[in-house]
């Protein structure tokens, strides 16, 4: 549903980023590179209940000429400055009132060929001042007949470059510094405005002598009253509009410095004798508060006016006690390891501010790792000079290593502040959030971390995933085309259920990284310090050994262990890593294998020596190891389960040319050996992508074109799913597995495919097995589409744990979560059925993602039609008798409908009569314990009204008709019947309620195994006797078809009942039709007979023909003559009786079966005489049989079989079926019988 955004590798300069509020936009702007990335977030006027974490997020990355120097949103009209060298861009919205907003060039604006360091906004004004190396600059900008346009108000050329500036939205004050070592801030006060006679009077703000000033803040006076007579943008330029405002309300200016003394000043401007004075009418000395000071924060009174303000009124906080909240400002001072210390500033508004207080706020407070870096600021050089102190090395990583920009609110339904933390050493960027009310409520500062903005500068092309396949730990290799761009990112958990990624570690293969293969956490984390061990395959055909040490090297370049020549002058097919057999505690050996060709392996062991948890010695040795066990030349080859040790797991596969796929383990026995784990024909020739795991015995293949895919089980080697993409999606780049709640055992079965194209990534996740329904076995649950945040294609995508999906583009990451926005597409439409019981709110439907996978694919609730169904297949009657008690009483309780209905389903298949739930919900006597008429009739009436979760509407339908089915089953019936007759009685009755839903092939599956059933069933005249009963004694051709009747009704009996139907149907049947019953059981006389009282053109014709003697070869051909006739004339059932007139009834079965109907065929044949037709018919059918348990355990193949293996193969159905407790029953009861 969200994607988080990596966007790229912040600029370091002071006014690389800005943020802003502008509608209900979040805006953050920054320099990345020669990019301007434009983030953020918007609240939707849908959106009922918007908080930090679900407002809509947006990306837009802008392509410039050269890195930008300054940047700066107007909150007015979210119009954003971009300055170049000494060029600025103005971008503005598309459209005001944009769902998500995008911007697009507007005007350029050059300064007089003097670079830009810094830009500002006065918004009120619509003006923009800006600093250069040569002086202070300030433009009006305007609209002109929908044109953007600007004009130079006034500038003044300065001796010292201007590097820092503050203005007021209305322009009246702008203050400059020059350096990052002036002590002075020079505040330049507006005296007139316009376009001719615009004019500034400066006046200086000293700092002591050997300061400098670290940070200076311009307090916004923002009261109702401003409000009013702010003066609109489009006005400013109305002549002496502001001689008819009321200025008498006009207050001095408020501006806070901290200098390097580490003083906190204030400073404020009053009238005297006519001329604007500004003074330090307060300072508090920090110097005692931290040993180093990292940074202050001021959080002025108008942010607290909806957050802490408010809060404090309905609280009994006592921290502001003796305060006037309505005229307090707050001060966060915080020391380089995070802590916080915090002071009211108090009797501001004051003009003179003579009475300003500063009162420590008790309590011990601090940001977490997360939000705030921790920055180690000592010189890293010996050489102390005065060019190195000015150098923008020192400047950004010790002198101003942490620049935060200013607070904002998020929105104003949001009311959560907001601020940025532009970290210099690691060019990254910190989106926090503080819920500030918490300092009132609980005396608590909570902040957190909604994204951390990094990345590459460099293109991605290739991603990696630690091997360690089952932990949820791992980490990824992010590789470019250049070799100082390879970097470790570690998963970083944002807030509930959103990733993303912090760069950790430099991988700096001086030739360029083919490949890799990652140990993460080889020794145990300390803290957030991990240790990881990279090995790399390089283009020079170098292996390389990495280690990353967080605790010695934290952000910094990995550190070369070791690296050695492959001997091999081409790049491997595949690099991948598994770990030894025999490892311990003290040694941990890994086997690092590259394949070239099939006659071509090298392999290198890597041995990890231990001494308490810790690496005292890391090895790298060349091993020799076997060839591939196999002739064919390799096409495509894949890494498959890597570092999977277990023995039945393929660590390699391969596939061929012609499309014969094979997957290969290593084994350690003796010598380094490969064991061919399956093979496979998939006959998808010069395949261009393969990808899959033995964890879930699933292969995705790929064909030569790149738009069809194919997804195989390797172990049975049947095709599960194919599908052909529309040439517009472009070919599949990517395939990726991945394990939602995965362990090491076989039981593991949601999975999840990903399949990548240029622009996008579809999510497929495999669907359960339905006995009754021909469904696809795999669906598009989810679509991840990056085209709308960047024109650059997909580089690489890979997983990593728990379901989030990282893509790698240009030299951006998206980070797709774990939560799925239901849509309107059909397996959609599915899951809100599913889960209507499970929501209340119908237009949220927002699930996570490895919940939807169980629901899909995972066991069924107990309730399920198709688990009902299934244990009533294998005669449960008692068990299915007791899930329906429970849940009548579950429902009649008013009880939460659980997957178990709160019993203990390990008691459910006991034949015991006494049933006690494992957990009851009440404590009433329940009268309904056992099953019965009324039982069932009550709970069909609820069925009738209420929904239940995890069903459709057509299984709960199907699951009424089942409870029907029980009810009528009589003890008489289950005594009659032998369990393949009980089991036909079932199938024939719910496919006599089934509805329209039921598609024609699932119809035609559950026909074959009735048949099969009824043709196995040892008393077939009790079974006929019950079917008859059925129909209610009337069988015509519709029920006898729906029935199976002429495959497993023995001879004299059909015929019998054959002839009963042939009389009933007279009435109402066509005429042709009838001649081909009567004609079938030969009895042409009475059929003659019968014509003559049909109301039918032709009859007289068929009556004068029929007469004739058919016993004379003369007459058999001219009825052979008129069949063939009548063929040419598409009329097929004519043509039928005509072949039997002719004494060739195979013709006539084979007419009836290819253009009329199959059953129909193989009933004349039966009836006429024709038996070999009817078991050929009957033996291709069998073929559709393989996939059901029931037909596959009463099969003679079976028992001819190994008896484990299919055992197991029959469970693994049941297990698809999502009727996991079947299977487990099944296993642990049954019995092998002798040989």
């Amino acid at each position: 549903m969200t994607i988080t955004f990596i966007p790229g590798e912040v600029n370091k300069s002071n006014y690389s980023v800005a943020h802003s509020n502008w509608k209900n936009h979040h805006i953050i702007a920054y320099g990345s590179g020669n990019n301007l990335i434009i983030t953020g977030g918007t609240v939707q006027p849908t959106n009922k209940n918007p908080n930090p974490f679900n407002v809509d997020k947006s990306l837009q990355t802008i392509y410039l000429d050269r890195d930008p120097s300054a940047i700066d949103i107007n909150p007015e009209n979210g119009y954003i400055l971009v300055s170049i060298e000494s060029k600025i861009l103005v971008y503005k919205p598309m459209n005001e009132y944009m769902k998500i907003p995008k911007w697009q060039s507007s005007i350029e604006i050059d300064v007089n060929e003097s670079t830009i360091n810094c830009i500002k906004w006065a918004s009120e004004e619509n003006e923009i001042v800006v600093g250069t190396d040569s002086g202070l600059y300030l433009f009006y900008l305007y609209e002109e007949y929908g044109e953007l346009k600007y004009r130079k108000r006034w500038q003044a050329n300065q001796v010292n470059p201007v590097t820092e500036i503050l203005v007021t939205p209305n322009s009246k004050m702008i203050m400059t510094k020059s350096g990052s070592f002036d002590r002075l801030i020079k505040v330049w006060t507006r005296i007139s405005y316009g376009d001719e006679n615009t004019l500034f009077e400066v006046t200086y703000l000293p700092h002591p002598q050997g300061t400098f000033v670290i940070d200076y803040h311009l307090k916004k006076q923002i009261t109702e009253e401003d409000k009013k007579n702010e003066i609109d943008a489009s006005m400013a330029n109305i002549k002496n509009i502001r001689d008819y405002l009321n200025n008498a309300t006009d207050e001095g200016e408020v501006i806070y410095s901290f200098c390097s003394d580490y003083k906190f000043r204030v400073w404020a401007s009053c009238e005297h004798s006519g001329h604007n004075q500004i003074n330090n009418w307060a300072t508090l000395d920090l110097k005692e508060v931290f040993s180093k000071i990292s940074t202050v924060i001021v959080i002025e009174n108008y942010h607290l006016r909806e957050t802490l303000i408010p809060a404090l009124k309905n609280s009994d906080c006592t921290l502001f006690n003796g305060l006037d909240i309505n005229d307090l400002d707050l001060l966060f001072v915080v020391s380089d390891t995070a802590e916080v210390k915090i002071y009211a500033i108090t009797n501001i508004s004051q003009c003179p501010p003579t009475k300003i207080l500063f009162t420590p706020i008790s309590g011990n407070y601090h940001f977490g790792k997360n939000e705030y870096p921790l920055i180690n600021t000592q010189v890293k050089t010996e050489k102390i000079s005065s060019s190195y102190i000015e150098s923008e090395e020192f400047i950004t990583t010790v002198l101003k290593p942490l620049l935060v920009k200013e607070i904002c609110i998020l929105n104003e339904r949001v009311p959560f502040l907001t601020f940025l933390l532009h970290d210099r050493v690691k060019n990254t960027l910190r989106f926090n959030i503080m819920n500030i009310e918490k300092l009132a409520r609980g005396s608590k500062l909570e902040s957190v971390l909604i994204n951390k903005y990094q990345g590459h500068t460099k293109s991605i092309r290739k991603l990696v995933k630690s091997n360690s396949s089952f932990s949820q730990n791992n980490v990824l290799l992010s590789i470019s085309n250049f070799p100082q761009h390879n970097y470790i990112w570690e998963p970083m958990l944002l807030q509930t259920n959103t990733m993303s990624v912090t760069k950790r570690f430099q991988i700096n293969v001086e030739s360029g990284i083919v490949n890799a293969v990652i140990i993460n956490d080889v020794e145990p984390p300390v803290d957030w310090k991990r240790r990881h061990i990279v090995v790399t395959t390089g283009r020079n055909n170098e292996i390389s050994v990495w280690d990353c040490n967080g605790s010695t090297n934290d952000d910094q370049p990995a550190d070369l262990i070791t690296k050695v020549k492959t001997g091999v002058e081409k790049d491997p097919l595949v690099f991948v890593l598994t770990e030894y057999p025999d490892n311990t505690q003290a040694e941990r050996k890994y086997c690092v294998v590259a394949l070239y060709a099939h006659d071509q392996i090298k392999s290198w062991k890597l041995s990890l020596h231990y001494k308490q948890n810790k690496i005292t010695d890391i090895l790298f040795d060349e091993e020799s190891v076997a060839s591939l066990p196999q002739e064919e030349e390799i096409y495509q080859a894949t890494a498959v389960d890597a570092f999977v040790s277990e023995a039945n797991k393929s660590l390699i596969a391969v596939i061929s040319k012609n499309g014969l796929l094979k997957s290969y383990s290593l084994n350690f026995d003796e010598s380094i050996r490969w064991k061919k784990v399956s093979e496979l024909e998939t006959n998808v020739s010069a395949a261009s992508k393969i990808h899959g795991s033995t964890v879930i015995n699933k292969f995705a293949v790929v064909d030569s074109t790149g738009y069809k895919l194919s997804i195989w089980d390797v172990m049975q080697g049947v095709l599960e799913y194919e599908e052909t993409f529309p040439e517009s999606n472009g070919p599949v780049t990517d395939l990726d597995w991945t394990f939602l709640s995965a362990s090491k055992m076989k039981s593991t079965s949601n999975a999840l495919l990903s399949v990548g194209f240029s622009r996008f990534v579809l999510l497929y996740t495999q669907l359960r097995y339905d006995y009754t329904n021909k469904i696809p076995a795999y669906a598009t649950l989810k679509k991840i589409d990056i085209s709308d945040f960047t024109s650059h294609e997909i580089g690489d995508s890979i997983w990593l744990d728990g379901g989030y999906l990282i893509i790698g583009a240009g030299n951006q990451f998206f980070i797709d979560d774990r939560w799925v926005k239901l849509g309107s597409s059909a397996i959609d439409s599915t899951i809100r059925q599913l889960m209507s019981g499970y929501t209340d709110d119908d237009e949220e439907m927002v699930f996570d993602i490895s919940y939807l996978v169980r629901v899909l694919n995972g066991p069924l609730p107990i309730f399920h039609p198709q688990f009902v169904i299934q244990a009533l297949f294998i005669m449960q009657f008692t068990a299915v008798k007791k899930i329906l008690v429970q849940l009548f009483q579950v429902i009649r309780r008013g009880d939460v409908i659980t997957w178990d209905l709160n019993t203990d389903v390990e008691n459910l298949f006991r034949n015991d009569e006494i049933y006690q739930p494992k957990r009851r919900m009440s404590l009433t006597l329940d009268t309904f314990t056992e099953f019965n008429d009324e039982v069932a009739d009550l709970l069909i009436e609820r069925l009738m009204k209420i929904s239940l979760p995890l069903l459709t509407r057509h299984q709960q339908s199907t699951l009424i008709s089942t409870i029907v089915i029980v009810k009528d089953f009589t003890k008489d019936m289950l005594v009659e019947l032998d369990p393949n007759g009980i089991r036909y009685l079932i199938s024939l009755k719910l496919s006599s309620t089934a509805t329209a839903t039921s598609t024609s092939s699932a119809t035609t599956k559950k026909r074959l195994a009735q048949i099969q059933w009824a043709m196995m069933c040892k008393t077939p005249d009790i079974l006929l006797e019950h079917v008859t009963k059925h129909y209610g004694g009337k069988i015509k051709w519709k029920e006898m078809k729906d029935s199976g009747m002429p495959f497993w009704v023995e001879k004299n009996s059909f015929t019998k009942l054959f002839e009963k139907m042939a009389a009933l149907e007279f009435k109402d049947a066509p005429l042709g039709r009838i001649c081909l019953y009567y004609l079938s059981l030969k009895k042409k006389d009475i059929l003659i007979r019968l014509i003559k009282h049909k109301d039918d053109k032709e009859k007289n014709k068929i009556i004068g023909f029929m007469q004739k003697d058919f016993t004379q070869a003369s007459n058999r051909s001219s009825a052979l003559k008129n069949a063939y006739v009548l063929l040419g004339l598409h009329r097929y059932l004519d043509a039928a009786y005509f072949f039997l007139l002719a004494d060739a009834p195979k013709d006539c079965c084979r007419i009836l079966a290819d253009k009329v109907d199959s059953d129909l065929a193989v009933a004349v044949a039966k009836v006429y005489g024709v038996e070999d037709i009817a078991e050929n018919q009957l033996s291709i059918s069998n073929m559709d049989y393989l996939h059901d348990p029931i037909l596959l355990l009463n099969s003679d193949n079976f028992y001819k079989s190994e008896l484990s293996e299919t055992l197991i193969r029959i469970c693994m159905i049941y297990t698809r079926m999502g009727c996991d407790y079947i299977a487990l029953e099944l296993l642990k009861n049954w019995k092998f019988a002798d040989k």
